[in-house]
């Protein structure tokens, strides 16, 4: 017996999801790779299939199913788009639980409805550690509050209805909601190295008026809020490395089979059966921490250590994945005829976007020594 079992409803909706890809996701991913964008009629049916607001509580529209779910929904949709698969993460991860956690009875009734019938948001990145001059501030002035600063990581930036923008506030971190149409929230292109087609842009907000319905937390320690809520997202980013670990090892294995060398296929050769074999290790290894550290979510137990532990081992592993995936495929993994050098720089901007293997290592050793 497995020790990862899915009930009905996960194994439905990974078969939903798999034959949604086969169909109309894989036949455009290179579309999405080269025009740096998710097709509209694509993010429609994800819409449709409800996988935005996953997480929402049916009181609100949504689907109400658990971090597992999540999960599974996650590492399926990434083994074809891993951008894609961001863009649902961030989402339900980020945007919807930040509204979930924090926000009043009516932010919520009005946000979390608008998620569950389509709507996407971007969460702004926050550092972690200080860095100076960069990122949002709210000041205080004549009794008014006013946020301004940019970031050059808005996560779902380029298609989103609304903005979720950590900021510094005082001592503490706030979380600030504002919507899409106003003069003085816009948003920039950025290039990234991979996740091209996730919609992630720059955001520059310039001294915009805060009212008490636009604040979602003022905490006393809200640093330490934000921190559980990135805990919380690093689950369903791991659950991404998972799926682009997942995908470099199908990909490996059907060209090792088909490529020929010395009048034999080259899956025979002693070093790229080691390769292939080192893949699949980090994928069984990740697998069990991205889905224990969300079997402990799901019934609310402390999720935070094993949650980094999980981002740590499963994004290190997908992008070593995805660099054996490219040896394999020798001079070809190099260009763009092949996608796992797709899965290699996707594999390596998630890496970024988790918090880095430094901090993330950091923030380990920190906990253990607490």
């Amino acid at each position: 017996m497995s020790i990862i079992e899915m009930n009905s409803e996960q194994k439905l909706i990974r078969g939903e999801i798999r034959k949604f890809a086969a169909a109309e996701l894989d036949p455009v991913v290179s579309d999405i790779e080269k025009n740096c964008r998710i097709p509209p009629e694509i993010l429609a049916k994800i819409s449709q299939m409800g996988l935005f607001g996953l997480t929402v509580p049916e009181q609100y529209g949504g689907s109400g199913l658990d971090t597992m779910t999540l999960c599974v929904a996650l590492e399926e949709l990434s083994r074809s788009s891993a951008s894609l698969a961001l863009m649902v993460a961030v989402n339900n991860c980020f945007v919807a639980r930040s509204i979930s956690e924090f926000a009043s009875t009516q932010t919520k009734e009005n946000y979390l409805k608008k998620i569950s019938a389509g709507s996407i948001g971007c969460y702004v990145s926050y550092p972690e550690t200080e860095i100076t001059g960069y990122g949002f501030l709210v000041d205080s002035a004549g009794g008014g509050k006013f946020l301004s600063g940019r970031n050059d990581i808005a996560l779902n930036g380029a298609v989103a209805d609304f903005f979720i923008v950590p900021a510094k506030y005082g001592q503490s971190v706030v979380l600030c909601v504002l919507d899409k149409n106003e003069s003085v929230v816009s948003a920039y292109p950025v290039r990234m190295m991979g996740m091209c087609g996730a919609g992630v842009t720059g955001l520059e907000v310039e001294h915009r008026d805060l009212k008490e319905e636009d604040l979602l937390m003022i905490a006393a320690d809200g640093l330490r809020a934000l921190r559980s809520l990135h805990d919380y997202a690093r689950i369903g980013l791991s659950a991404i490395a998972l799926g682009l670990n997942e995908a470099a090892l199908d990909a490996s294995v059907k060209y090792s089979k088909e490529r020929k060398q010395f009048g034999r296929a080259i899956c025979e050769f002693p070093m790229v059966r080691d390769m292939l074999s080192e893949i699949k290790v980090s994928i069984e290894k990740s697998r069990l921490l991205v889905y224990e550290a969300a079997s402990r979510s799901d019934k609310n137990e402390d999720f935070s250590m094993l949650a980094r532990v999980a981002c740590l081992t499963s994004c290190e592993g997908a992008v070593l994945s995805g660099l054996k995936a490219i040896q394999i495929h020798g001079g070809y993994g190099y260009t763009r005829d092949y996608p796992v050098e797709r899965y290699f720089r996707d594999a390596k901007t998630l890496q970024l976007l988790c918090g880095g293997p430094v901090d993330l290592r950091s923030m380990i050793a920190e906990e253990i020594l607490s």
